[in-house]
Order: structure tokens, then C-alpha cells, then sequence
């Protein structure tokens, strides 16, 4: 069985043009008989989820959301990822129109794998 290692150059290459490839971003691979696997491990900041009431109009979800990267900015973060709805299109609008891009391809469902070290510790959140 193959191990999983660094990518190279090349296979870097190949997959920037469906990956947001930014600092903090590893590519490794996995060579099989019938191909080689890419996957991008990614350390990034990120808001997500923002909850706002609903009474919150957009005007002061995008407060919250510039008082938030003020905050970032004085951390020296760079840049951050977030979550829209796919169906929210005021919403995408007004993020799109601060510059923010899209770097998913398609909307996408959004999975959390926790990962245990020792299966017969309890998990708090059960």
C-alpha cells in the first residue's frame, strides 16, 4: 500500500484552477494503480457560522460582519473563508460587492469529522 506525501510541482499545478491554493494550504497525494489523488489540507480563519436574528437587516449583518474583520486585521490575518446559502442571493450580492469571491465551483453540503484519539473517551457532545 502506497503512503500519502507531499504532492509535487506539477500535480500542484494541475489542480489551481479548482483550488483556492492560498498560505496555509498543503497539497498531498496518493498514488494508486489507477491514478494519483490530490487533497488540499487547508489551516484558514474562518466565520462561519454568522447567526443573526432574523429581525437583522442586511445593512447590520454587514456591520457585524466589518467590525468583525477589523478585529482580524489587528490579528494580522490575511484572509478568511465563510459560508453563504446557496439560495440567499441578496446576501451573495452584497458580499460579492465587498470583493469577497466565490471559491467553490458548486454549492456544496458541508461535513465536520471529529476525529477521536482514544475511542473509549466519552465525547462531550454526545
Amino acid at each position: 500500500m502506497n503512503r500519502v506525501r507531499l504532492a509535487t510541482k506539477e500535480e500542484i499545478e494541475s489542480i489551481k484552477p479548482v483550488s483556492d491554493l492560498d498560505l496555509g494550504c498543503t497539497v498531498m497525494a496518493l498514488n494508486s494503480q489507477v491514478g494519483t489523488g490530490l487533497a488540499v489540507r487547508r489551516i484558514c480563519n474562518e466565520i462561519d457560522p454568522l447567526v443573526a436574528p432574523e429581525a437583522w437587516s442586511t445593512r447590520l449583518k454587514s456591520i457585524f460582519v466589518r467590525d468583525l474583520e477589523h478585529i482580524m486585521l489587528g490579528q494580522g490575518v490575511t484572509h478568511y473563508y465563510f459560508n453563504v446559502d446557496a439560495t440567499d442571493k441578496e446576501w451573495q450580492e452584497v458580499v460579492k460587492s465587498w470583493g469577497a469571491e466565490q471559491v467553490s465551483q458548486v454549492p456544496m453540503l458541508r461535513f465536520k469529522v471529529t476525529l477521536n484519539v482514544n475511542s473509549t473517551e466519552s465525547n462531550i457532545n454526545q
